[in-house]
Parts: structure tokens; C-alpha cells; sequence
């Protein structure tokens, strides 16, 4: 390239015509050895070696050449890619390497290193900017953005929605069992994995713990429903377990059920009719009660030492137990006078009742049931 003539070549006093032009003549071919002979911009950055001014297809083994300054080297195919010396270079030359397919291995010059290392490996889909220090090379990885929502290419820029983050719908998919990836997913149609097959439109929160596929859910019943429907589960050794309920105030009262002994339904259900009050519980204890408040006792037939009534008074209980066996029942008198309470149970939904005194009574009183079981 031609050089650059100095200020004397033009405005020296003895400069004549002729000396002039030369001056005028050298400075154009400097110029357009710098800048390009078209006048073009594009040309300009090109030639001056701006970075990303140019562009070159590469399909097999090369050498960079000082030419190649801020050249964009798109490379197709498994090969080495060399690099100059980097004292030739000199400091601040820099290059893209772009890989569409295959792995492209930079070999710098000599004992000289990139990256630290004696050579590295540039991947499919992957681009890295090479810069010169003088004696060795620097390797900068370029991101790419993702090339849908749950792209997890190495490098790759997250956009928005990347993952369920950000947007205002998270990833659909048609599989929940399937998922192997950190994020949030969504399904608008039957999908397989749900709390509740079959069972329309669910958020879900999957968190994947390790590589080895350990991970766990949290579904969010998110319409079709008025109801906050909230599950969790777990994957380990590759098997999801069951989905589990999550209680919280607007469920932990319920009707409660059960399906081959494991609860299906509320914690706590209570009800009550004609024959009194119940309390019923996830793990299966219920809990009957009944206040006969005008019970009128006869307590007047001898029995031995004592008196009782004439019969037993029945009892149905407000819900029916599962079994008689291991049903406890009892009564409480509220009287001043001695009088007991004797029950026995006479099924899984009814008690019998016989009061006990020491002296003959005939009396309005108000008596106390009580019944605990099991439902299931």
C-alpha cells in the first residue's frame, strides 16, 4: 500500500505544479489502500477490517490471512480452522468464526495458545469472536438467540416467553410426564401426567433438581374451575409418584372420601341432622354427638340394688361408622341425683342407652351422647 506523503509535499514553498500532483497522486492511492477504491462505505469498513464489515463462506481446512481482519467466517463442515502468528497479526486483529454444521477446530500458530489451551473446539450452531493479544489469541463466545421456548442450546439468549418467563402464557404442551426442563407449561386440551385425568387446563411449575431427571411439579388448576386446586409430585428413578393435594383455608373443610385408604377429599367434614352432630377426618375417625335435652327418665324397676328404666332408650347415630368392632359409646346424665349412663353399641349406626340409680326416679333431664369410630 502506497504511503502516506508528508505535509511538506504539499505545502512546501518550493513545492512546484508538478510535485504537487505526485503528492495528490500518492495520497488517492494511500486512501484507496486504506479506504477502498470505490468510494463505497460498505467497501471502507470492508478494507479496514471493522468487524463484520465482510463475510466468507469456508467448507474446508484454512489458514486466516491479515486480510480476514473483522471478516465473518461462516463455517460448514468438521475441519481445522489455523490461525496466523500472532506477532504477525499483532494485537487487536480479531475474526468471527460462525459454525452452521459440523465442529471447527481453531489451531493457532506454533506452541502459541487460544483460549488457554493449544486448540478449541467450535460446535455446531455456535459463534466466537477471536481476538489477537500479540502472542496469543482470546476467544469470546457470541450468544444466539433461542430457537423456540424451551431451546436450551448452549449460548443461546433467552427471549421473552423463554421457559413460561415473562410472557402472559406459559409453554403449552401436551405431556406433563414428558417435561425434562426447568419452567413454567400450560395445557388447553387434554394432556397426559394431569392431577386429574382427563381434566382440562392446568399451570405447571416443573423444577428439574439434577441431570439424572430427579424433578418435581406444582399444578395449578388455572380454569374450569372456581376452586383453587393446587397439587404437588416428585420424579426419582424416573418414575412420577402420585400428585398430592395441598390443603389450604378454602379446602381444609370439606366433604372427606377416600380411595383404597388414602384421603381423596377435605380434612375435616361436619354435618348434623335429627339424630345430632359428626365430625368426620381424613385419616377415617369420626366422632358422633347427640344432647337429648328433655329426655324424661323412668328410673323406677329394681335391678338387684339399684333401679333402672323399664328399656333401653336406641340412639341412631347422625352418620353410620364403618364397624361396630372398636366403636366406643357413652353417656353423661346432667343430674344432681346419682344416676349412670350404661351404653353399648348395637350395630355400626345405632346405641343403647339404660340409666342407673341408687333410688327411684322419675325426672326431665338432659343427657349427653357420644360415639367415636372410624368411617373408612
Amino acid at each position: 500500500m502506497a504511503i502516506l506523503p508528508p505535509s511538506s509535499d504539499f505545502t512546501g514553498g518550493s513545492v512546484t505544479e508538478g510535485q504537487f500532483k505526485t503528492a495528490l497522486s500518492t495520497m488517492r492511492d494511500f486512501l484507496s489502500g486504506l479506504l477502498g477504491a470505490d468510494g463505497a462505505v460498505a467497501t471502507a469498513l470492508a478494507t479496514l477490517g471493522a468487524l463484520g464489515a465482510a463475510y466468507a463462506a469456508k467448507t474446508a481446512a484454512y489458514t486466516v490471512v491479515l486480510a480476514d481482519r473483522g471478516r465473518v467466517l461462516d463455517c460448514t463442515g468438521t475441519w481445522t480452522l489455523a490461525l496466523p502468528a500472532a506477532a504477525t497479526a499483532g494485537a487487536g486483529f480479531s475474526v468471527i468464526v460462525r459454525v452452521e454444521s459440523g465442529v471447527i477446530t481453531i489451531d493457532p500458530s506454533g506452541a502459541e495458545l487460544v483460549a488457554g489451551a493449544a486448540t478449541s473446539a467450535v460446535s455446531a450452531e455456535q459463534a466466537v469472536l477471536l481476538i489477537c493479544t500479540g502472542t496469543a489469541w482470546l476467544r469470546m463466545d457470541l450468544p444466539r438467540a433461542q430457537t423456540s421456548a424451551v431451546d436450551t442450546t448452549l449460548n443461546r439468549l433467552m427471549g421473552v416467553g423463554a421457559f413460561g418467563l415473562g410472557s402472559n402464557a406459559a409453554t403449552l404442551v401436551t405431556d406433563y410426564d414428558a417435561i425434562m426442563i426447568t419452567g413454567f407449561y400450560r395445557n388447553t386440551a387434554a394432556a397426559t401426567g394431569t392431577p386429574i385425568a382427563a381434566s382440562l387446563s392446568w399451570s405447571v411449575l416443573h423444577v428439574a433438581h439434577a441431570s439424572d431427571g430427579t424433578a418435581s411439579q406444582l399444578a395449578m388448576r388455572s380454569s374450569n374451575t372456581t376452586a383453587n386446586q393446587i397439587y404437588i409430585r416428585r420424579k426419582s428413578g424416573g418414575a412420577w409418584s402420585a400428585w398430592a393435594k395441598l390443603f389450604h383455608g378454602e379446602n381444609l373443610l370439606g366433604t372427606v372420601s377416600q380411595s383404597a385408604g388414602l384421603p381423596t377429599g377435605a380434612v375435616i367434614e361436619r354435618g348434623s341432622n335429627a339424630n345430632g352432630e359428626y365430625v368426620r377426618f381424613a385419616d377415617g375417625t369420626q366422632i358422633c354427638h347427640a344432647t337429648f335435652s328433655a329426655f324424661v327418665t323412668d328410673v323406677t324397676t329394681v335391678s338387684g340394688a339399684l333401679y333402672t328404666n323399664a328399656a333401653e332408650v336406641s340412639w341412631t347415630f347422625p352418620a353410620a361408622f364403618i364397624t361396630q368392632a372398636g366403636l366406643f359409646v357413652s353417656a353423661s346424665p346432667r343430674s344432681t341425683a346419682i344416676v349412670f349412663a350404661k351404653v353399648r353399641n348395637t350395630g355400626s349406626a345405632s346405641a343403647a342407652l339404660r340409666l342407673l340409680a341408687t333410688t327411684s326416679l322419675t325426672a326431665t333431664i338432659t343427657i349427653d351422647f357420644m360415639a367415636i369410630g372410624r368411617w373408612f
